[in-house]
Parts: C-alpha cells; sequence; structure tokens
C-alpha cells in the first residue's frame, strides 16, 4: 500500500519518498504544494492527522524541518510529509481547514520556534506567559539565561 501511494506521489507531485520505518513512508515534500499534497494523502485514506512538529538544524546549517504525520486507520499504514524550511524565511501554509485538529499544533510550532502557518486563524499566545511572546523556546539558539524571568530571592 505505501508503495502504490509513493509512486501515486511521485508521479502526481514528483517528490521523492523512502520508507522511514516498517508502517511508514516519508514524503520529501515542498511548502508551495503542501496544501494540495495533504488533501492528496487525505483522499488516500490518510485521514488521521497525528500531529505536525519542527526540528531546528539551524546549527548544521540545514534551516528547520516542519513535519506532517498522517495515518489511514483502517491500513495501519503512516505518511510523514517533511517540508524543509530555510532559516530566513519560516512560513509555510497553514492546513488547519484540511484537518482541524491539526490547528493547535500549529500554533505550538509557531509559539515555540517562530514558523509562521499562513492563514492559521489563531496563531496567538496559548502555552508561553504574554511577557514571552516572541522568545521561541524550542530553537537551538534560544538563550536561557538571556531570557529567563527573575525569581524572588530566598531569604
Amino acid at each position: 500500500m505505501l508503495e502504490e501511494i509513493k509512486e501515486k506521489v511521485k508521479e502526481k507531485f514528483g517528490f521523492e519518498s523512502e520508507p522511514y520505518d516498517t508502517n511508514i513512508l516519508l514524503v520529501h515534500g515542498e511548502r508551495n504544494s503542501l496544501r494540495e499534497l495533504l488533501k492528496f494523502l487525505k483522499e488516500q485514506g490518510f485521514k488521521y492527522p497525528h500531529t505536525v512538529s519542527v526540528v531546528d538544524y539551524t546549527p548544521k546549517g540545514k534551516g528547520f524541518q516542519v513535519n506532517y504525520l498522517l495515518e489511514n486507520l483502517e491500513l495501519k499504514k503512516l505518511v510523514m510529509v517533511r517540508v524543509n524550511l530555510p532559516e530566513n524565511d519560516l512560513t509555510v501554509p497553514s492546513v488547519h481547514d484540511i484537518f482541524p485538529p491539526l490547528q493547535p499544533h500549529e500554533r505550538e510550532a509557531w509559539e515555540m520556534f517562530g514558523v509562521e502557518f499562513i492563514g492559521n486563524p489563531r496563531l496567538e499566545v496559548m502555552l508561553l506567559p504574554q511577557w514571552a511572546e516572541g522568545w521561541f523556546p524550542l530553537r537551538k539558539s534560544y538563550d536561557f539565561k538571556k531570557h529567563r524571568k527573575p525569581s524572588k530571592e530566598k531569604k
């Protein structure tokens, strides 16, 4: 089944795919075709979105990766779509309308990494205190000592 999806994705979008695990296919997507790709995968039965995650590879000079994990619950197969973003352009189209459960995942990725999901109507602070907005604490470049809110001294 995953081999068939691999061929269909290659034919329709031109994206390379590779096995990631015994039941996971990794698709190397691009931000400009992300929405169409995820709609296509949903039509192919990958209707259960697990998560959106971000990985910071800036210390290696590789920018950021945004990963989407979708599952076909009937076949117990997964597809991971990976989109690479350069450090100076952290924007990707939102898929909250295709997969509504991913909306808070996009919010968290925006808040913690600074990846802007274009079209997400609720990119607002949800986990950090208001005074920490824009600090992106899960980036490798984040300086915990610089941004640490001072605690009261114990007597």
